[in-house]
């Protein structure tokens, strides 16, 4: 028996293993070495999700930070003439905007010096720094006109010192701090504060209106209420819309039906407070500008809504100028 039993043992292992055997085994193993796939697969896709959005806070996050410190600090960078304000926003748009920043003594050497003179290179207060942040092309060398995750764009701030020197040697051009009648700025020397890469915020996308649909600058003016003919109305803040902004000049459309008394006034342009222009919101809508708002949308693989990472902020001007309570947005040579 004993004999019997160690033959068929014999014949039984040689016989090795039946079909339905390997392909039960063979099966169990695909399905393994799939869920292994496909879960290295997944960690790997959420690693570089994760790593590309913290790219794209590092570059946009600290370009959005001296941006807004400075446009908090915008000023008027040239007294009111005839009661008709200077604005501080001397050119607003859905993709650009140029401002001055109440940088005081901050940055209170000389910027510029004519060939011929010898210019004091301290104790110099140079005035008001006129920031321009703006939406270029992928180079750099143009505004943009389309942007795309597969042509990109890219948002620079940059910062343009007033000259001095020009009257007399470390004298400042603007006025209340050297003796120009206006601040004068190189058109090419400037110190680039932030350069974001890969934006895909759009200038040539729009809606059935031709609204923006993502512009990179909002804007909201706040009228305090005032009387015309004869009907007092109360204050109130508007946020314009790109297509508001973008149609100016010749004036914001629309302001009536917002409550606004008229909507004629242009945002390059300001007029004295009158009957036709009772409120300084009106008079001026780009000096009633009261909080400026920065959307960037950033192409970064594997991140985001459809690859785009969205950073946005509001930012609101200081209420008055540090110490005065009679003259808002005035530049102060001793901030900074």
């Amino acid at each position: 028996m004993n004999r019997l039993r160690g033959a068929l043992d014999r014949r039984r292992d040689d016989a090795g293993m039946t079909l339905v055997e390997v392909t039960v085994t063979s099966t169990v193993l695909i399905i393994l070495m799939g869920m292994v796939l496909i879960s290295v697969t997944m960690v790997e896709s959420l690693s570089g999700s994760v790593s590309s959005q913290y790219q794209e806070f590092q570059q946009a996050l600290p370009a959005m930070a001296p941006f807004h410190a400075l446009l908090a600090a915008e000023v008027e960078p040239a007294p009111a003439v005839a009661g008709v304000p200077t604005p501080g926003f001397s050119a607003i748009g859905n993709f650009s905007l140029t401002f001055y920043a109440n940088i005081g003594t901050a940055y209170n050497n000389t910027v510029s010096c004519p060939s011929g003179q010898t210019c004091a290179t301290g104790g110099t207060t140079a005035g008001p720094a006129k920031i321009v942040a703006v939406e270029l092309n992928g180079s750099g060398t143009a505004p943009a006109t389309a942007c795309s995750a597969s042509s990109p764009c890219m948002f620079q701030v940059r910062m343009y010192l007033p000259l001095t020197g020009l009257s007399a040697p470390g004298v400042s051009s603007c006025p209340g701090v050297g003796t120009g009648p206006v601040c004068q700025y190189s058109t090419t020397s400037y110190r680039l504060l932030a350069n974001v890469q890969d934006v895909v915020n759009d200038p040539s996308s729009v809606d059935a209106s031709l609204a923006q649909n993502d512009p990179v600058f909002g804007y909201t003016v706040l009228d305090t209420g005032g009387t015309f003919g004869g009907t007092t109305y109360q204050p109130q803040a508007i946020t314009l819309t790109p297509s508001q902004v973008e149609n100016n000049p010749p004036g914001i459309t629309g302001l009536q039906a917002l409550g606004y008394p008229t909507d004629t006034q242009s945002l390059t342009s300001c007029a004295a407070p009158s009957a036709a222009y009772p409120t300084s919101a009106i008079a001026c809508p780009a000096d009633a500008v009261q909080s400026v708002s920065v959307d960037l949308q950033v192409a970064k693989p594997g991140t985001g809504s459809a690859g785009v990472q969205e950073n946005k902020l509001v930012v609101y001007r200081y209420a008055q100028s540090p110490g005065s309570t009679t003259a808002p947005y005035q530049y102060a040579a001793t901030v900074g």
